[in-house]
């Protein structure tokens, strides 16, 4: 794929991160403080799969940093963007190296970034009472990360490998 194209289709990536982001924020948390769906992961996981992980850390940072700001919590960004570098490397491993499916692959990436959100807040703001959440946020992570990773393998069979630039199967 040519790298202009490249640019154009993170660009895309990243205002449809945004603009999901942005309507997800609009909605109350998902049953406690800080639970939400995290559908704009889909385009982040989407982007790193089709043009190469260091375009889908570049759509990661944009929605990470952007995101805050439109958010007016800029502050977020001390929790957010190392939990979602960890959580997306960890995605491409298990898909790339561990041959893992894309479902079971958003399944870890949702939990190993609420785990990390979590365990930075807490140490940030110096409120170990915040850990109480965490089991329960990760059952949430775990309904979103599959709900994420289900509609990433739709995304990935209807588009055609011309837009893709997959030229295989994803394994669901």
């Amino acid at each position: 794929m040519k790298t202009t194209y490249k640019i154009a289709a993170a660009g895309l990536y990243s205002a449809l991160a945004l603009i999901t982001f942005t309507l997800e924020n609009l909605l109350p948390p998902l049953f406690i403080p800080g639970a939400r769906l995290g559908l704009s992961n889909i385009f982040i996981l989407v982007s790193a799969l089709t043009l190469g992980s260091v375009w889908g850390f570049a759509v990661l940072a944009v929605k990470t940093v952007v995101g805050s700001l439109i958010a007016g919590n800029f502050s977020a960004v001390l929790y957010s963007l190392p939990a979602g570098i960890i959580a997306l490397l960890l995605q491409l491993l298990a898909i790339r190296a561990i041959k893992c499916s894309v479902i079971a692959a958003s399944v870890l990436g949702a939990t190993v970034n609420i785990t990390v959100q979590n365990t930075v807040f807490c140490l940030v703001a110096g409120a170990a009472e915040y850990f109480i959440y965490l089991p329960y946020l990760a059952l949430i992570s775990i309904l979103s990360g599959a709900v994420t990773g289900f509609v990433v393998v739709l995304l990935l069979k209807k588009l055609p490998a011309r837009f893709t630039g997959l030229h295989v199967n994803i394994k669901e």
